[in-house]
């Protein structure tokens, strides 16, 4: 077997026997995928530190055809995040930037927007204070990345503007877009919004669509959460709340399983 390397995130890590390691990672090169590091919990050298929750690692590996789990030989971290291993909460808003990283991709399905998106999004809550802003950028940028682009100008039905067409939105639970109140079903579910919430998600998407411009294929992931900081305080907290909901409505769908991370940060 030869050695492969590859720049990656640390999605999930448990014990395995005495001294190894079960580890999952979304890499840059393979996608999500699970490895064992066989004694991990005793090498300094091989793994110094370096299968902690959400490192950033170049990490070398080995695979064989006839096996589901890779053999991880070595992983060395390639930046520290000294805030989100000493602030509670920028660890919790980087759990749920990494849990949303692995419930919407599947194991080796190539393609490095999510990857990139994850990176830069830690890298912003490692610099400062975390804010619901960033996360919102993230989840939007998420589900860009994954082929689910939302749209807030206008009625995902009628076309018309939904800033021009006053309060009681829809944000449907089928996860696609906003309605506005001609068009809602109250029977077809889904939380309703201001139309302050959905002009904050409206800047919500330009910031996204800065990072993953339509019909191009270069990215530049930092550039979603430039501006986050403007945003936020712009952002009342009975809005941040609706645009919150909106959020997590338009994600579910997308999802497998529940988002847990969200439960232990309160308004973020």
């Amino acid at each position: 077997m030869r050695v492969e390397s590859t720049p990656a995130i640390v999605l999930r890590a448990r014990e395995f026997g005495e001294s190894d390691k079960i580890v999952t990672v979304l890499s840059r090169a393979e996608g999500k995928f699970t490895g064992i590091a066989k004694g991990a919990k005793r090498s300094r050298r091989r793994f110094p530190g370096s299968l902690e929750l959400f490192s950033h690692v170049n990490l070398d590996f080995k695979q064989k055809n006839d096996t589901a789990l890779c053999f991880l030989e070595r992983a060395v971290l390639i930046q520290p995040w000294s805030r989100l291993v000493t602030s509670l909460e920028s660890y919790a808003a980087a759990s749920h930037v990494i849990e949303l990283a692995d419930k919407m991709t599947v194991d080796r399905e190539v393609g490095d927007e999510i990857y990139a998106l994850t990176v830069a999004a830690l890298a912003r809550l490692d610099d400062r204070p975390a804010s619901a802003t960033t996360l919102r950028v993230f989840e939007l940028a998420a589900l860009a990345a994954s082929g689910y682009r939302q749209e807030f100008s206008r009625c995902t039905r009628c076309q018309e503007e939904l800033l021009a067409v006053g309060d009681a939105l829809r944000v449907p639970y089928s996860g696609t877009g906003i309605l506005c109140a001609t068009c809602s079903d109250p029977e077809q579910g889904g939380p309703t919004i201001s139309a302050a919430a959905a002009e904050i998600l409206l800047r919500l998407e330009a910031a996204v669509s800065r990072a993953l411009p339509q019909g191009d294929p270069d990215m530049d992931a930092a550039a979603a959460f430039v501006g986050d900081d403007e945003i936020e305080s712009d952002t009342p907290q009975r809005v941040a709340t609706e645009v919150r909901i909106a959020t997590m409505t338009l994600l579910q769908p997308h999802v497998r399983g529940r988002l847990r991370a969200l439960e232990s940060m309160g308004v973020l």
